[in-house]
């Protein structure tokens, strides 16, 4: 799985073309995974 997207431009020179977007469900997962923890984290220590 490539995170970065490269072609060549007229020159030969590689250059960055983008960012894939397989990986968005995988942060998504994250953050919403961080706000699930931090949510339940911050109701446990609430006095």
């Amino acid at each position: 799985m490539e995170i970065f997207r490269y072609t060549r431009d007229m020159y030969g020179q590689e250059t960055l073309q983008g960012i894939s977007w397989d990986l968005i469900p995988v942060f998504a997962g994250a953050t919403a995974l961080f706000i699930i923890c931090h949510l339940v984290y911050s109701m446990v220590t609430k006095k």
